[in-house]
């Protein structure tokens, strides 16, 4: 292809990408073409395809865009069900490169559009049952949670999607799954910058940015605007909660006119001077519903619009099926409708019908009519609207002539930019003033304070980069990295609230009934659906996510069985069980047999240290073993599960990767705990660095430096103790980045730790010295 076609010269069909120095990638088709990029398939990667920016790009804005992706992704993994893949979100996976190491593009996940649909098509119901698509409320319920939990997982991330609407919203037609595409188009949060999206659409932009515009740092409160107004189109047959009837002239005629001034009928206190519209349910929604609407469209400036967790949570409840909060319609068993309220479908039709109805009446009068002759010169006008006089030809009475107007329209011209310039007068002179004050402000001394972004805490990745980590450091025999690794992990998940409120009873019980022999797994779509439920109610329930585990397990889905595994290890650590799952499909994915012992191992090792650590009084009749025995007769008895479930061809592998995991894991007991040692910076790391000095009044000097490294080696905090001019500051801030940090120990535990840092500036060069651990009220 050619320069002019947009597409990088070199990189068309045929040719090749590189995602690294050795790997590379022929393109394939070119399926999309847009404003920033052409889109390939890959036939050496076929569930991937690359999209490749356009050459006339800034390539260092992408690349540092594409980086921030990469590094802050949301969480948000490839759902599996039956055998199929859904890509809930098309994120970039790898930059790619071309063939003289330039930044090109990345690659991405391929989502099957062909079994997708726009969102737009199943707000009306006649355009739905064109495509083939659901018409109930229970679909949309669906489909406006899972919105709302995509959109919650990329703000997890301070990524913003901005123009959200439903033209650019897909989903799945079989599960309802959200597909988000163009996701470079987002504004996405980078090290200390954040890339702006370009686009939005004034239907579904905030009334605060209606009249000026949407200024950096308010993508969020958009976006919760605009989810807001989505689930309100899905829940309400496609109706715009600004769209209405007006009661008077004043009211605008145009939608963002009428949510820049507030014109929302839909309340539960109705609006003064607009209408609903006839065919709206709004009134026969749960009140805690209208509520949120009410919150997401309120003028009032302390109110606190909904977030997008806030949405998934309430919508959760409502979509599912065992919530009993929907009812199927007793008239049309096509309908469904809130549990306590009318049917809002049923009252539509009538609404629709009886319109039909009076027209044809209507038409009918009319034809019956004789038609008068209309008179010469009159004009008609609408009811309530006074009548026009419109001058015939060869009228000259009292009218202004042709010059005239213009001499009229010149003088309110210059009228209009003395005024302005008037005006605006003060206002420059201001703006001055606040600028040349920010001047005098930059050149000024500050005192040095850095926090890192506060991560969006322990996800289901986080565990899931872990147990690869320990899996590595297992296998090169690093025992430092494990217990540091294992400790980490064990630790994150103490963070998180149990399941059962600390009933060990209950927990007891629903493991015995969840992993009891009786009950071999396999697709049984009522538990299946159960279970589901049960895991969007609480995500953190491990036993029932095992299970779903061993159920995909059953039906030879190890990739789907892991990710359940994964989610259980995350939802609880300290439960060995988890372990066995990932390591009963290691051995199915791809006949890893090496992660599979590692995996056993580490399950062996996990049951019985928590066993030990979390030792109990032993039951009347029991030996004194605080637990470990019980623990390990649970650990056999999901051992034997797993074994039933992979299938005749694997249970001999898997007793072999049972048997050497439990020879690894004696050696894992046997481990010595980490050595005790003060939390610090490694010195090699804390290089001089040259900078621009900008007061020589300041030029030198010393001052210390307090950092706060948490327990995992990461910097949480940084502070200095005097002020120091703002070029010092930025090398500071660069350099504390860039520095490799160890966490403390103290009695083979992981500890935060406190330490100082002097600073020693002079003529433009810093240098850094360890000045050992901070007084804090512990040392």
């Amino acid at each position: 292809m050619s320069r002019k076609q947009g597409v990088t010269p070199g990189l068309s069909p045929g040719g090749k990408i590189w995602l690294d120095k050795v790997r590379s990638l022929v393109l394939g088709k070119l399926i999309k073409s847009g404003g920033a990029g052409s889109v390939y398939l890959l036939p050496g990667a076929p569930a991937q395809v690359a999209k490749l920016y356009h050459p006339h790009l800034d390539r260092a804005a992408n690349r540092r865009k594409l980086e921030a992706m990469l590094e802050l992704s949301p969480e948000l993994p490839d759902q599996l069900e039956n055998g199929k893949r859904y890509v809930q979100i098309a994120w970039p996976q790898a930059a790619v490169f071309d063939g003289q190491g330039g930044f090109a593009g990345f690659v991405m996940p391929l989502l099957d559009m062909a079994q997708t649909a726009e969102l737009e098509q199943i707000m009306q119901e006649r355009q739905a049952r064109a495509a083939g698509l659901p018409t109930g409320l229970g679909p949309k319920l669906t489909l406006a949670a899972n919105l709302a939990a995509v959109l919650d997982a990329l703000h997890q991330q301070q990524h913003y999607v901005v123009d959200l609407k439903p033209v650019n919203l897909r989903f799945y037609r079989d599960s309802l799954y959200i597909a988000m595409l163009d996701c470079d188009g987002f504004s996405i949060q980078g090290h200390a910058e954040r890339f702006p999206a370009e686009q939005f659409t004034a239907d579904y932009l905030a009334p605060e940015f209606q009249r000026k515009g949407m200024p950096a740092g308010t993508e969020l409160a958009q976006d919760r605007f605009a989810l807001a107004v989505v689930i309100f189109q899905l829940l309400n047959f496609g109706i715009h909660p600004y769209s209405g009837r007006p009661g008077n002239a004043q009211a605008p005629t145009d939608i963002p006119g009428r949510i820049r001034d507030g014109y929302y009928a839909y309340g539960v206190k109705r609006h003064k001077n607009m209408a609903p519209n006839a065919t709206s349910g709004h009134a026969l929604m749960p009140p805690e519903l209208r509520a949120m609407f009410d919150r997401a469209f309120s003028q009032s400036p302390n109110s606190q619009r909904p977030s997008a967790a806030d949405w998934a949570q309430l919508l959760r409840g409502y979509a599912q099926r065992s919530g009993g909060k929907l009812t199927v319609c007793a008239v049309n068993p096509e309908h469904q409708h809130f549990a306590g309220q009318g049917c809002a479908a049923c009252a539509r039709d009538k609404v629709i019908a009886s319109v039909a109805q009076a027209s044809v009446q209507a038409q009918q009068m009319q034809l019956q009519q004789p038609s008068l002759p209309q008179q010469r010169g009159a004009h008609h006008t609408a009811p309530g609207q006074a009548p026009v006089f419109i001058p015939v030809a060869g009228n000259t009475g009292g009218g202004i002539t042709g010059k005239g107007w213009a001499v009229v329209v010149l003088l309110i011209v210059l009228f209009l930019i003395g005024f302005t310039a008037w005006t605006s007068s003060p206002d420059e002179a201001k703006d001055k003033a606040a600028m040349q004050a920010q001047a005098e402000q930059a050149a000024g001394l500050e005192v040095f304070s850095w926090r890192p972004r506060k991560a969006a805490g322990f996800q289901p990745s986080d565990a899931r980069k872990a147990v690869r980590s320990l899996s590595q450091a297992v296998s090169k025999g690093d025992d430092d990295a494990v217990t540091r690794g294992l400790q980490l992990l064990y630790r994150a998940g103490e963070q998180k609230s149990s399941v059962y409120g600390g009933d060990p009873v209950q927990a007891q019980l629903r493991a015995s009934l969840l992993e009891g022999l009786g009950w071999v797994p396999g697709y049984e779509p009522a538990l299946v659906a159960n279970y589901l439920d049960l895991l969007q109610a609480n995500p953190r329930d491990h036993l029932v996510a095992a299970a779903m585990g061993r159920m995909h397990l059953s039906l030879n889905e190890p990739q789907a069985a892991r990710q359940y595994f994964e989610q259980a290890l995350w939802a609880r650590p300290t439960d060995g069980t988890a372990w066995l799952g990932i390591a009963a499909t290691a051995l199915l994915r791809g006949g890893d047999e090496r992660d599979a012992v590692n995996m056993v191992a580490l399950a062996q090792l996990t049951a019985y240290r928590y066993a030990v650590q979390n030792a109990v009084p032993a039951e009347p009749g029991e030996p004194a073993d605080n637990g470990v025995v019980r623990t390990m007769q649970r650990m056999d008895l999901n051992a034997k599960m797993l074994r039933l479930v992979q299938g005749w061809d694997y249970q001999k592998r898997w007793d072999k990767a049972l048997a050497d995991g439990a020879l690894l894991a004696a050696r894992l007991k046997a481990m010595p705990p980490l050595r005790d040692q003060a939390g610090g910076v490694q010195r090699e790391t804390m290089t001089t660095v040259t900078y621009g000095v900008l007061d020589e009044q300041h030029a030198t000097g010393e001052n210390r430096l307090t950092l706060t490294i948490a327990a995992d080696g990461t910097l949480s905090y940084a502070a200095a103790e005097l002020p120091m001019e703002p070029m010092l500051n930025k090398v500071l801030l660069d350099s504390v980045k860039r520095w490799t940090y160890l966490p403390a120990v103290q009695h083979g535990q992981l500890r935060e730790a406190k330490v100082v840092v002097l600073v020693r500036y002079r003529n433009g060069r810093v240098s850094f010295v360890p000045a050992g651990v901070a007084a804090t009220t512990e040392n």
